[in-house]
């Protein structure tokens, strides 16, 4: 009972057995500790001159809520936590005055605030106040993202109505949802967008200028503006319905995954950062990378590519260019290569005596009558099947081994034979001379 002691103006009574506490008479308090005692509420709207207040690891009410009534904004409260565990158990705290107890249940979807109070962010999703906002008014990251398997079932949220007032917000997971529209105009401290594997018809993120990452993939998107979000270095936005993608403002973007989409043309010559391009299965008749200088993985695969110009790519370590139309493939500037993915194209030689770093070369598929692999010493993967040979028995490869003395250390360079027009066509190691 500390009634009688008006002139407190720091009181410590934490780490005891207390269940309720009067300071109502102790207008001058500026500092109060009750933490960890049997609170399930606090009053403090009496206590104006408060600058600092503990009240966490009390247990709350049945329903792990503890009411907190103060005298001022919830935003200027001198609050430490919004929510904490007691006993196995998320207490959350709900803030109270007149104008506090504005109900807004009706702001929410149901579903998105029963996942926001099962993860401890609001203390009651059938009832939802005015002050139960200030803990997801100043919250960073927000996950709600299901599982692959319910995505895949059609369950999960199909709206996040109230996202709005998450307006602290620079990390929000949504992905694996039935989500149909996502309005985050509000969200202007977004930096980071998960949203993929959704149902998203549209996405508008023109009010979200401080993004630098967006994954945005396996939605119904038919068209996407990114002209708004120059700090983008990370766009993945592939199994959609785009036909056109302009990036030209992106200059930062370091990585970009357009993959399976209905792209007829990508122009990437102002994304000069870029390192990693990934455009396959898309409907592509030519790609200049003659401008991405510094670029390492190239993934084109499943194109209708009839050329390809590496010359100026030097970095490159990883490039996947099959199912196109290649006739030729000059790989001798890109001596970084490790890499190599070049199956089911047109090809009539292949020369990769410059790419001394190769570990993987995977040529099948083509109109190759030979093969010289001789400066590859680091090879420990190699399918060139399916390829003419000599048009009767064999396919002749040069290695710095043959036949008899083929590496045991590789993964997978050994005898190999198909059917090619009719013939058993068998690879023959030669080694160099």
């Amino acid at each position: 009972d500390v009634s009688k002691n008006t002139a407190l103006t720091d009181l410590w009574c934490n780490s005891n057995q207390l269940t309720s506490l009067d300071v109502s008479k102790n207008t001058a308090l500026t500092d109060l500790w009750c933490n960890s005692n049997q609170l399930t509420s606090l009053d403090v709207s009496k206590n104006t001159a408060l600058t600092y207040l503990s009240c966490d690891s009390n247990p709350g009410d049945e329903k792990n809520i503890f009411s907190l009534t103060i005298w001022n904004d919830y935003e200027n409260t001198p609050f430490i936590s919004g929510y904490w565990d007691y006993d196995g158990k998320r207490v959350v705290v709900r803030i109270l005055n007149e104008e506090l107890s504005k109900d807004v249940t009706a702001d929410f979807d149901p579903d998105f605030a029963k996942v926001l109070e099962e993860k401890g962010y609001i203390p009651d999703a059938s009832h939802i106040i005015w002050g139960d906002l200030k803990n997801i008014k100043t919250l960073t990251y927000l996950s709600v993202s299901g599982t692959e398997d319910d995505y895949k079932a059609g369950k999960g949220l199909t709206s996040l109505k109230g996202i709005e007032y998450f307006e602290s917000l620079t990390r929000l997971e949504c992905y694996y949802n039935q989500l149909t529209s996502l309005d985050i105009s509000k969200n202007t401290a977004l930096t980071r967008l998960e949203c993929y594997s959704n149902q998203l018809t549209s996405l508008d993120v023109s009010k979200n200028t401080a993004l630098t990452f967006l994954h945005c993939d396996n939605n119904q998107l038919t068209n996407l503006d990114v002209s708004k979000n120059t700090s983008l270095t990370f766009l993945s936005c592939g199994s959609n319905q785009l036909t056109s993608l302009d990036i030209s403002r992106n200059t930062a973007l370091t990585h970009l995954y357009c993959g399976s989409t209905q792209l007829t043309s990508l122009d990437v010559s102002k994304n000069t950062a870029l390192t990693e391009l990934y455009c396959v299965s898309n409907q592509l008749t030519s790609l200049d990378v003659s401008q991405n200088t510094v670029l390492t993985r190239l993934s084109c695969h499943s194109n209708q590519l009839t050329s390809l110009d590496m010359s100026k790519n030097t970095s490159l370590t990883f490039l996947s260019c099959g199912s196109n139309q290649l006739t030729s493939l000059d790989i001798s500037r890109n001596t970084a290569l490790t890499h190599l993915y070049c199956s089911s194209n047109q090809l009539t030689s292949l020369d990769v005596s410059k790419n001394t770093a190769l570990t993987f070369l995977q040529c099948d598929n083509n109109q190759l009558t030979s093969l010289d692999v001789s400066q590859n010493t680091a090879l420990g993967y190699l399918s060139c099947y399916n390829n003419p040979g000599d048009g009767e028995s064999l396919f002749p490869v040069t290695a710095w081994f043959d036949n008899n003395t083929i590496p045991g250390n590789t993964e997978e360079l050994g005898n190999k034979s198909w059917y090619y027009d009719g013939k058993t066509i068998t690879i023959d190691f030669r080694k160099a001379e």
